[in-house]
């Protein structure tokens, strides 16, 4: 046990870093609490609980083999390790032996290897394999980042250290049980075996106190260090949107008089959990490295676009807050921001984030999929584009004019809306307005701008319209009632337009009596399904993939043989895929089809490559890099495939072109899963 003056150091210093440790906790809620107030209290015993239960955060490390070996036995050794370290600083306390089970000792030092074998791997990982996308810097920036880690290797070390001089010092404590369950304070011992005991007994007391002196370092760190996601990412999770995996964008309520803003103009525009989402980050990378824009080197990095947010914030906010006594009760003081106004200060908008990264973003959701910490950086952009759109009008020109074409026709391509029906005038097709029994159909086909009116996309169209009629599907179409989804809107940063558009197919849908509705559209159906539901929507959305598959297993579809082998591969959709997590629909049909063998592209699933159409990019010009739809293509071929089969108009557009540019349309084909099916089925 420590002497009394021990014991009174020990209680000192274990104040003075607590004291940090909540110094630099108030420094970081000083700082995100300039955000917008959002309601993230509900639930509060499932937020916590599910926290604890999560898996998500350790499947998407272990993803890459090379970082979970790094990664995870950090996790699970300190984990482990703490229980030593508590209770060797209670044993010389106090005396006082909590965990008197040999098997504590063994799980112990089994932390402690995992922890400096994850520290020392993370180190060779950051400074000699260099991996791109950890960005290591000078010495000015890295200094601190090799002290953490040469802090954590440290309290290992010395509590190594401390146990071998006690089994020297004390070898009566041990009997040979537990000398086996201490395999490395025991290797410590057999190094040291010449050293007297009593000098072994000075030696433990003095790498004791070394442990504890860099253990107390490392709690009260976060008053001085400019990485806090340890502490701020379980709170990003805990307080994580939690109705659905994919959090929708914040509904506007255009008749707020006292609204003076409609998007993200400066950092108070944000929400408190937007800003808390930059503190999370641990600017592993995953996020960029997943990144479709920055992959064809346009200037957009999602790391960085989190790290230029928490640059902003500091330089705005002040470091730490005041500590002063009111009404006789210790307080926090605010001290006073400077303001984003003022004329020195940058502005969010082109100087803090480039403008050209803000539209460069195509809302594929690589990043939010690849993040442990659950950050968002979509929505981010989606809200900077809301500020360029209806706060500024400053935009790309393809824009307006996708916006005036969705305002007259509505539809992004601004042909004449009383043509919406004319790929299905010969099919035969139930148009709802025109039908008697419009109430007794079992679905609305919600056909979707590109399958009305692209010539490509119309063949998918009436391909889907052929399989459930064979089916026996009860279906009907708006015709000219039908309206734009509003999507492209809604992520170009058009709320207003969206908002209308949206709150018309409502009120028709609601009109016929609509429950289920079947789309072949992914980014018709995300919108609908998650978006609409903030209009006060609550209909079944069912992708067309979905239904197929679901026609298939109940016999009501029964795929025949293509009659030729087919070599293919299948090209994941964002909006299906990470919006929605479908991965299996579309191959369970693909793999009923007879004669079509299925290559998959590195990139698929959850690291599928968008197409880069998406956040409304369908509609702009991409002039900046290379572009995104040849680089997929160029993955695709790579392969070498007679088919890539999709499941999105968007994509199978910009397939095409991609085939086109690479001269491979003669011997590579893109096909929507439905003319698939409809080819073969019987």
């Amino acid at each position: 046990m420590l002497s009394t003056t021990g014991i009174i150091v020990f209680i000192l210093l274990l104040a003075v870093a607590g004291y940090f440790c909540v110094m630099g906790l108030a420094k970081l809620y000083n700082r995100v609490r300039i955000g917008r107030p959002i309601d993230r209290s509900d639930r509060l015993m499932e937020r916590i609980m599910g926290f604890f239960g999560r898996q998500d955060c350790q499947r998407k490390i272990a993803r890459e083999p090379a970082a979970a070996l790094m990664h995870l036995p950090i996790l699970y050794g300190v984990i482990l390790f703490i229980l030593g370290a508590v209770h060797l600083a209670l044993e010389k306390l106090i005396g006082l032996v909590i965990f008197g089970s040999p098997y504590f000792y063994l799980i112990t030092e089994i932390g402690g290897i995992l922890l400096l074998f994850g520290m020392l791997y993370s180190a060779w990982r950051r400074y000699v394999q260099k991996i791109p996308r950890l960005d290591t810097g000078t010495w000015e920036e890295e200094r601190f980042i090799v002290f953490l880690i040469s802090d954590l290797c440290l309290i290992v070390v010395a509590f190594f250290l401390s146990y071998g001089f006690k089994l020297i010092a004390s070898p009566e404590y041990f009997d040979q049980w537990r000398l086996s369950m201490a395999p490395a304070s025991l290797l410590v011992a057999s190094l040291f075996n010449g050293v007297e005991p009593a000098m072994a007994g000075k030696l433990e007391l003095v790498f004791w106190w070394v442990h504890i002196l860099a253990a107390f370092t490392l709690i009260g760190i976060p008053r001085y260090s400019p990485l806090l996601h340890p502490a701020a990412a379980p709170l990003n999770i805990i307080f994580r949107y939690m109705d659905s995996k994919i959090e929708p964008m914040e509904k506007i309520d255009f008749e707020d008089e006292e609204r003076e803003t409609f998007g993200v103009n400066k950092l108070s525009d944000f929400t408190w959990k937007d800003l808390l989402d930059c503190y999370a980050c641990a600017e592993c990378g995953r996020c960029q490295d997943n990144c479709p824009a920055y992959l064809t080197d346009k200037p957009l990095s999602p790391k960085k676009l989190l790290a230029h947010i928490k640059e902003h914030l500091e330089e705005i906010v002040p470091g730490e807050p005041r500590i002063k006594m009111v009404d006789g009760h210790m307080v926090f003081d605010q001290q006073e921001q400077k303001s984003e106004d003022a004329e020195d200060a940058k502005k969010l908008l082109g100087e803090v984030i480039d403008e050209h990264a803000i539209w460069a973003c195509t809302t594929c959701r690589a990043c939010r999929e690849q993040c442990p910490n659950m950050n968002e950086h979509a929505n981010k952009i989606m809200q900077l584009r809301r500020a360029y759109v209806l706060d500024e009008s400053d935009f790309p020109a393809e824009a307006q004019l996708t916006f005036t074409n969705m305002e007259r026709n509505s539809n992004p391509w601004g042909i004449g809306w009383a043509d919406r029906a004319n790929w299905a005038a010969d099919l035969d097709v139930k148009i709802l307005g025109e039908a008697e029994d419009a109430e007794s159909v079992e679905y609305l086909f919600y056909v979707g701008c590109a399958g009305s009116f692209d010539d490509r996309i119309k063949k998918v169209s009436t391909a889907l319209v052929k399989v459930l009629k064979e089916a026996g599907v009860s279906f009907g179409i708006l015709g000219t009632e039908e309206k734009c989804c509003g999507d492209s809107a809604r992520r170009l940063g058009n709320e207003y337009l969206f908002q209308s558009m949206a709150e018309e197919n409502i009120e028709t849908f609601k009109g016929y009596g609509v429950k289920k509705i079947i789309t072949a559209c992914p980014h018709c159906f995300t919108v609908m399904k998650t978006d609409y539901k903030q209009m006060g929507a609550d209909f079944e959305i069912i992708h067309h993939t979905q239904l197929i598959d679901q026609l298939i297993k109940a016999g009501k579809i029964k795929p025949g043989a293509l009659g030729e082998q087919l070599k293919a591969t299948y090209h994941d959709s964002c909006y299906l895929g990470r919006y929605n997590e479908e991965y299996d629909a579309p191959r369970n049909i693909i793999a009923a089809v007879k004669g079509v063998s299925l290559v998959e592209m590195t990139r698929s699933k959850q690291k599928g490559f968008c197409c880069g159409a998406g956040g409304g990019r369908m509609w702009l010009e991409e002039d900046i890099g290379k572009r995104i739809n040849i680089a997929r293509t160029e993955q695709a071929l790579e392969l070498d495939p007679q088919a890539i089969i999709c499941n999105c108009p968007f994509c199978l557009t910009m397939l095409e072109d991609g085939l086109k540019d690479k001269e491979a349309t003669d011997r590579v084909k893109v096909y929507d899963v439905a003319e698939l099916v409809a080819r073969i089925s019987s």
